[in-house]
């Protein structure tokens, strides 16, 4: 996507620029342009990968694939940002010290229209750089885990406000020339999609079409921190693995992964660790509270063309496999071997352990106790000691990001096909 902004530019450029001998402030006039289009084409490609399109979801492998790629854009968008802010204020800086030679006055205008523009140069000017400092702000709040989440999702919501300021900033400033080259163009297409991206999640209509009315039906407690909901809602399809933002009142939606196997499309079920400020007050909840479930959505779904399955879930995140191994339970078990590594509490403790054990014998699973404290570290290799088959089949992961890295980097590091290491990441932010 930069590469293909910076052919662009240099496609769009006066040929003539390239053979002149150049000051500073030439080039830092052809900097500008360069940074800021490179800075607000990921700004746009945000806007729409916030929007959440369903295409997009299946093409990255799912909605945390989508965010993953969400995070990292934003991170390039700020920093190309503050380039764009450095590029414009260091040469002032230097020639106000006397390091370097005065920039030169520019000469007169251009007619009405171009008249019209210059007058909204300043404004465009000084919202463009406000809107800057906003964007950097978001970005680091976004970053910060110690801000709760439900301010996160409030703040978060600005980002589109400031894509609009910087949309006005960049559509008065670009030289004149520019805009009938395919730079222009650009410009446009990401002003128009970026836009409309924007104003769909100003508006609130994201994931609209997928959002299901429904009250709490069922509420227990399995231990000190994990509570487990059934909801009832309008006919809500779904496949084992995947997971929906749950709203409860009026408080702010959260992603779960859903626990039900979706025989029952009416039936709705999470298992909910607290984590955090906003998950603590889970173990409040009654039936007959409203809630609004939105999804379903996710990649997560045991589909592969391995010889076998092996799954290794930690803690919350055997909450999948738990969901696949009732559908399997219901449809007659697994027709391919399947090995799951659950690294959990003590059997007769753990919140899980009784279902579990439960559903792997129904399913036809072999279950794999790890013992957290007493087994030592899960590994790729204890995994292929215990299963001679694993490194023909697809590992599914779900828990800790730590052990997850771990694996993956010794998937890696044995040549296995990355194709078949397939995970669910946590972290929506």
């Amino acid at each position: 996507m930069l590469l293909v902004t910076g052919v662009l530019w240099t496609l769009s450029v006066d040929p003539a620029w390239f053979a002149q001998t150049h000051t500073v402030w030439t080039l830092r006039k052809e900097a500008i342009v360069l940074s800021g289009m490179l800075s607000y084409v990921l700004m746009a490609w945000l806007m729409l990968l916030a929007n959440r399109p369903a295409w997009l979801e299946r093409r990255l492998g799912g909605l945390d694939k989508l965010y993953r790629m969400h995070k990292h854009a934003g991170i390039a968008a700020a920093l190309l940002f503050a380039a764009h802010w450095l590029i414009k204020l260091v040469p002032k800086w230097l020639a106000g010290w006397g390091w370097i030679a005065a920039k030169p006055r520019g000469g007169g205008g251009g007619g009405q229209a171009a008249d019209l523009v210059a007058q909204l140069h300043g404004p465009a000017k000084h919202l463009g750089e406000w809107a800057i400092y906003a964007m950097l702000a978001l970005v680091a709040i976004a970053l910060l885990k110690r801000i709760p989440y439900h301010w996160f999702r409030k703040v978060h919501r600005l980002f589109a406000l400031a894509f609009l300021v910087i949309t006005f900033h960049g559509l008065v400033l670009l030289p004149a020339a520019m805009w009938p080259t395919p730079f222009g163009a650009l410009l446009a297409l990401c002003a128009l999609a970026g836009s409309v991206a924007a104003l769909r999640s100003l508006a609130g209509r994201i994931g609209l079409k997928r959002r299901h009315q429904g009250t709490i039906a069922a509420v227990e407690r399995l231990g000190d921190d994990i509570v487990a909901l059934c909801c009832n809602v309008d006919a809500m399809p779904h496949r084992p693995g995947q997971f929906a933002y749950l709203r409860i009142g009026n408080g702010e939606p959260h992603p779960f992964t859903i626990v039900s196997a979706g025989l029952d499309p009416r039936e709705v079920r999470f298992a909910i660790k607290a984590l955090g400020d906003d998950t603590r007050g889970m173990q409040a909840l009654r039936p007959g509270q409203p809630v609004v479930v939105e999804g379903p959505y996710g990649r997560f779904d045991f589909a592969d063309e391995g010889h076998g399955q092996v799954w290794v879930a930690t803690g919350i995140g055997i909450t999948p496999f738990l969901s696949r191994l009732e559908w399997l339970a219901a449809n007659g078990g697994s027709r391919q071997a399947v090995s799951l590594f659950y690294c959990g509490g003590e059997p007769g403790r753990d919140p899980f352990a009784e279902r579990l054990v439960a559903l792997c014998r129904q399913a036809g699973v072999s279950l794999h106790w790890i013992q957290r404290g007493s087994d030592g570290p899960l590994t790729l290799a204890k995994i292929l000691a215990d299963n001679r088959h694993a490194s023909q089949s697809t590992l599914w992961y779900c828990g800790a990001q730590a052990l997850g890295d771990t694996l993956a980097r010794s998937w890696h590091a044995l040549g296995l096909p990355e194709r078949r290491f397939r995970r669910e990441l946590f972290a929506m932010r």
